[in-house]
């Protein structure tokens, strides 16, 4: 069944991140500031760790990144944890991405202290904008139909000849669109996830990772924030439960 999941909770906020190694020009701390137009790279291409001493356990069950080429680096990801910063538990196998886009694992909860993503990219340095680690919200169940992925646009900048004839185009970005809405979720989900979700982190604008249905299209995973003009507008009738939710997102196509 298709449970959505979001991702805006991240284990490199709980301390100051550190990295093998890092490019000139670059940080390590660009990881965690949610924007895709600053990242991290390695010195050179190899197996490279971004690490974090949370400062006591911490709990983490999901990976999403954007900004990256390691679908060009032919990099392999995992995620380890470590109760002590010496002897590291894998928490998710090593795996793959077919692309440069946004993506999102997730895996068994665990808790510890230390925290750290594996790249071994062979040969080219690995880079990555946006890097999470951390606990995913997943709704119980699917947003009400019908609902679509995302509606896409662009902005362009076209021109015609004073005959009508087609010229030059210049396609500067694609924006998208995302709107679901559920009926009948329980107010103790609503008010124990995603409240808490819009008061600490969506109602700031600050960006978040958005999975649909990781079942059927696990590729399908987009970077997102609310929409500039969205309203957090729960109703609520009688019951255990609110009678709607909505969620409006916008990003930019890859």
């Amino acid at each position: 069944m298709m449970e959505p999941i979001i991702l805006a909770d991240n284990r490199f906020l709980d301390g100051t991140p550190t990295a093998t190694d890092t490019a000139a020009g670059y940080n390590v701390l660009f990881i965690r500031d949610y924007k895709t137009f600053t990242s991290w790279k390695g010195a050179t291409a190899g197996t490279k760790y971004l690490t974090v001493d949370c400062g006591s356990a911490k709990s983490a069950d999901c990976i999403a990144f954007a900004g990256h080429n390691f679908g060009t680096g032919a990099a392999q990801i995992s995620v380890e944890s470590s109760d002590n910063g010496t002897d590291w538990v894998e928490r998710i196998t090593p795996f793959t991405v077919n692309d440069d886009k946004a993506a999102l694992r997730t895996f068994a909860s665990a808790s510890d202290r230390y925290w750290r993503t594996k790249i071994a990219s062979p040969t080219i340095a690995p880079q990555v904008a946006v890097l999470l680690v951390g606990l995913r919200i997943t709704f119980p169940y699917p947003p009400d139909a019908p609902f679509s992925p995302g509606k896409e646009g662009m902005e362009v900048s076209a021109a015609r000849s004073r005959t009508g004839q087609l010229l030059g185009v210049d396609v500067r970005f694609k924006p998208y669109s995302i709107r679901a809405q559920w009926s009948d979720l329980s107010r103790t989900w609503v008010e124990s996830y995603f409240l808490p979700f819009w008061e600490n982190h969506a109602s700031n604008l600050t960006p978040f990772f958005w999975a649909w249905d990781l079942g059927v299209y696990p590729n399908n995973v987009r970077y997102v924030r609310v929409a500039e003009n969205y309203e957090m507008d729960p109703k609520v009738s009688v019951l255990g439960a609110y009678d709607s939710i909505e969620l409006d997102m916008e990003g930019v196509k890859e």
